[in-house]
């Protein structure tokens, strides 16, 4: 079996890879080709802590995986991580475990990707004005998949926190050529051709108001009812597509007409249809996502020589 470090993930998976891998899970996602139970969560403790359990199978790709992911709250007053998982890889010809991946990296990644997808099916070619709204780790990753797909040249950045938003705005300062740290969220997202939103939060993170004609937004933050990110102003004007209609009804609260992304890209649906049109993309985030992404990071790495083989025995 091949272990695969936070590094070695990062190593084997560059954005480039994870996009197109993202993009082969929403196609199957929307033509039938993906094996993807609803997920199992257990509550494992007094303090909202929760176990998340979640496979998946995409036969075209050979991509067989189990990702276990645990959310532990209160490990914050303990300096230990909240989210913790790891990704467990099947041969799906004999059923052999062949690979163990770190789940978090792994996560950060699809999850960016994905909306990486959406902008380089979605947003207008001559997009250049980037709004990101979060200043975390999947902010960052965020940037980093938005630019893999499109020539940025400008990065408005927004956080409620001053001083992570500082930081944030120097961590990305190699993605483009102006960095600015905005001072609102509508100083932020006022004419930007892409409009990112990567936080948790449980009110609307812009003013609908603000979002200008032919913009593409992209929320990949929100997974339950009670996160929105977004507006009923922005929903309402926008041409909605998502990773999966079951599971952003479920867990996102969008119920309006809906459009999966996959559809888009097997030609089902033309996508965008004017410059003027302003597109959203929804994800919670699929098991799917996981299975193409840590099938791609494992058969890398394997062909890097990456990470380290253990026998388990027999």
């Amino acid at each position: 079996m091949l272990i695969l470090s936070a590094d070695d993930v990062r190593r084997a998976l560059p954005m480039a890879s994870a996009i197109e891998a993202m993009k082969s899970a929403y196609l199957a996602v929307s033509t039938g080709g993906a094996t993807m139970p609803p997920r199992t969560a257990l509550s494992v403790g007094s303090h909202n802590e929760i176990a998340l359990f979640m496979p998946a199978h995409i036969a075209s790709i050979g991509a067989l995986t189990v990702k276990a992911a645990t959310v532990f709250p209160r490990n914050v007053s303990e300096g230990r991580p909240v989210i913790q998982g790891a990704v467990q890889v099947l041969d799906d010809q004999t059923g052999e475990i062949v690979g163990l991946l770190e789940g978090s990296s792994l996560t950060g990644i699809r999850t960016a990707a994905g909306g990486g997808a959406s902008v380089d099916a979605l947003a207008r070619a001559d997009s250049t004005v980037l709004a990101m709204i979060g200043t975390g780790i999947q902010a960052r990753t965020g940037v980093e998949a938005v630019c893999a797909v499109r020539e940025i040249s400008e990065i408005r950045a927004y956080g409620r926190n001053r001083e992570n938003l500082m930081q944030f705005c120097t961590d990305i300062a190699g993605f483009a050529d102006r960095i600015v740290a905005s001072d609102s969220p509508s100083a932020a997202v006022r004419d930007a051709d892409i409009v990112y939103t990567a936080t948790t939060s449980p009110t609307p993170t812009f003013p609908g108001a603000d979002i200008g004609p032919g913009t593409h937004i992209v929320g990949v933050g929100s997974f339950k009812p009670s996160m929105i990110e977004m507006d009923q102003a922005t929903i309402a004007q926008a041409t909605v597509f998502v990773d999966q209609t079951e599971a952003c009804w479920d867990e996102a609260g969008i119920l309006d007409q809906v459009i999966e992304l996959g559809s888009v890209l097997d030609g089902t649906h033309p996508g965008r249809t004017s410059d003027a049109e302003i597109t959203l993309f929804k994800s919670v985030g699929l098991a799917a996502q996981d299975a193409a992404a840590a099938h791609q990071a494992f058969v890398s790495a394997q062909a890097m020589g990456l990470g380290t083989e253990i026998d388990l025995g027999a």
